[in-house]
């Protein structure tokens, strides 16, 4: 869990990328198992029964929370992996990238303001259409990226997806080099590589989430008939 005080932020550590938020602990974790069986669902997976959540580790920040900014290193985070568990995370955040391109691909009203979300957070203006969430998706793997001060030439006109696959390809190279061992530091935050592939695939499922909710609403105005839930996320249930 990582909080400021006013929300807190859940990562399921189990599943890189699955996260719960809510204004207290007790609502935060009461969403974990719905959290836990959508994400196993998005993968191909099945699992109606989970052990109860619980807290293993909490960071105090002073980042708006609320607005699901984050900096913690997970306790997981950390330490030597082996090829196999790079892959697997490496693999996943491939996945997730292209189920979040073909979420958008799929959308005909990508411009359809939302208007409950004109509202400023912590990085500016909040994105009000799913163009501009996408956009930003797709410029935040960048960001990933410098966290390690690789150099790179940003391409923001480049495909969604070879920008995922370039970004994907040089911590591929630095996991050669490392095995996760490194810890890099940069503006008050550390980061390991292995909290980068987990951000990718965290960042990808927060914003779909945010498209899927904006589908939802232009499903329930009559502006579409249907939307594709690709990641699973079956937001019309009673845990959202």
């Amino acid at each position: 869990m990582e909080t400021n005080g006013h929300g807190l932020h859940g990562f399921i550590v189990e599943l890189p990328g699955a996260f719960v938020r809510g204004p207290t602990e007790d609502e935060a974790l009461s969403k974990a198992q719905h959290e836990a069986g959508t994400y196993l669902r998005w993968l191909g997976r099945e699992q109606t029964r989970f052990p109860k959540a619980r807290v293993v580790q909490t960071h105090r920040c002073k980042l708006m929370v609320e607005d699901a900014d984050c900096e913690i290193l997970l306790d997981n985070d950390t330490g030597e992996m082996n090829d196999r568990e790079f892959q697997r995370l490496f693999d996943l955040a491939k996945f997730s990238g292209v189920t979040f391109n073909s979420l958008f691909d799929s959308v005909e009203l990508k411009d359809w303001v939302d208007e409950a979300r004109v509202r400023r957070t912590f990085y500016g203006q909040n994105k009000k259409t799913i163009q501009e969430i996408f956009d930003h998706v797709k410029r935040t793997q960048y960001y990933y990226l410098s966290r390690t001060g690789t150099p790179f030439a940003a391409d923001n006109s480049e495909l969604f997806m070879r920008i995922r696959n370039s970004c994907l390809g040089a911590l591929e190279t630095l996991f050669r080099q490392n095995r996760n061992l490194k810890v890099y530091s940069l503006d008050n935050e550390s980061w390991t590589l292995k909290k980068i592939l987990r951000r990718f695939v965290w960042h990808d499922r927060i914003h779909g989430k945010a498209v899927t909710r904006i589908l939802e609403k232009q499903q329930h105005f009559g502006l579409i008939d249907r939307y594709d839930d690709l990641f699973k996320f079956d937001l019309g249930s009673k845990q959202r």
